[in-house]
């Protein structure tokens, strides 16, 4: 109990006696008024308690800012290096595709009959941009997921993350195979 608290109670019980009719108190009264101020279980904290509370109280504070900040750049960083991976895939197998067409229409023109050889490299790096379609798709509705509240969505959020994980690779695994089939056409035909 503070000393203003403490004289404020004082004075409103000595305020209260002389109201009532008491004009002296005897010394009795006011000791065993004391007593119970003393015995009395609501403590205030000392001054010391209250500033080393704040001081764990901002410690707290900094720290989950801290996390906060730190989780954020970590998620950016996670997008950013999502984004690089679509745009490498994207830029592969559309790349592939784009030169193995110009190719295949420089070789129309002086023999028709190779240009079969190379129609299933052409499939596979157009599948390659497909699935990197479907894989940019797949990210926006993850992010979405994740940002609800619900549980189902954070849950539908994860399996969608694992397949934009696995699209990713497919992407990058049907890029490898469409280069081996371009190869093997090469070697066949040349």
């Amino acid at each position: 109990m503070s000393v203003k608290k403490f004289a404020g109670d004082m004075k409103a019980a000595i305020e209260e006696i002389k109201a009532a009719g008491t004009a002296t108190l005897e010394c009795d009264n006011i000791i065993a008024y004391l007593e119970d101020v003393l015995n009395s279980s609501s403590d205030e904290p000392s001054q010391f308690e209250i500033e080393r509370y704040k001081a764990r109280l901002q410690n707290w504070v900094e720290s989950s800012r801290h996390e906060h900040e730190s989780g954020l750049e970590m998620f950016r960083s996670v997008i950013t290096a999502g984004q690089g991976a679509i745009k490498s895939s994207f830029l592969l197998n559309g790349g592939a595709a784009i030169a193995l067409l110009a190719f295949i229409g420089h070789l129309a023109q002086f023999n028709t009959s190779e240009v079969p050889a190379f129609a299933y490299s052409l499939l596979l790096f157009a599948f390659g941009v497909l699935v990197v379609t479907v894989m940019s798709g797949s990210t926006y509705l993850t992010q979405f997921c994740f940002a609800s509240s619900k549980t189902w969505a954070k849950n539908l959020g994860y399996i969608l993350n694992g397949a934009s994980i696995l699209l990713g690779i497919g992407s990058y695994g049907l890029f490898v195979w469409g280069l081996f089939v371009t190869y093997q056409a090469f070697l066949r035909h040349a």
